[in-house]
């Protein structure tokens, strides 16, 4: 079985995602970190050198690699990861996808507090709540939304996923 998590970056998919591998005692890869291991460099460098449509390319051949695995993952996608139409339907058609969701207020004073992320080097708060409110309608597809407030509880998150997929 494979669980998705995805949201805008800084909600805490990576964090929450290998707590949460431990917890349901599932493998845990973050796909950032997965790519930066098959490429040899950061994802900061990736952008600065070979641009995001390289990097969306070879995020779209690491998720596909990841969905042949057998066995149960936890798997940390990218905040853009499902804007490829077709990597989102896979995404869906093979796991269960779950929307880690932060409103954009608590999300800029998390992103404030964050460095080395491409994203954050390259545009300004104002574009980053565009580009938050573009990708919102996708990540809204996800078959659990999760809020990531004062009352989320990863035990309660593993209670909601054991009942919906009877394990």
């Amino acid at each position: 079985m494979h669980l998705f998590l995805t949201g805008f970056m800084g909600v805490g998919k990576t964090t929450i995602g290998k707590q949460l591998s431990d917890l349901l005692d599932f493998s845990f890869v973050d796909l950032d970190a997965h790519i930066e291991q098959k490429e040899k460099k950061t994802i900061s460098s990736i952008f600065l050198e070979d641009g995001e449509a390289y990097f969306r390319t070879k995020e779209r051949e690491c998720i596909e690699d990841l969905l042949d695995q057998r066995g149960n993952y936890v798997i940390a996608l990218g905040g853009g990861s499902l804007q490829n139409r077709d990597v989102a339907q896979q995404i869906f058609k093979s796991g269960i996808c779950i929307y880690l969701y932060k409103p954009w207020a608590d999300l800029a004073i998390q992103l404030s507090k964050l460095t080395n992320r491409p994203l954050l080097e390259q545009k300004s708060m104002v574009e980053l709540e565009l580009l938050f409110e573009s990708r919102a309608s996708l990540y809204e597809l996800s078959q659990l939304k999760v809020p990531i407030n004062s009352t989320f509880t990863l035990e309660k998150l593993a209670q909601t996923l054991r009942l919906s997929t009877n394990r």
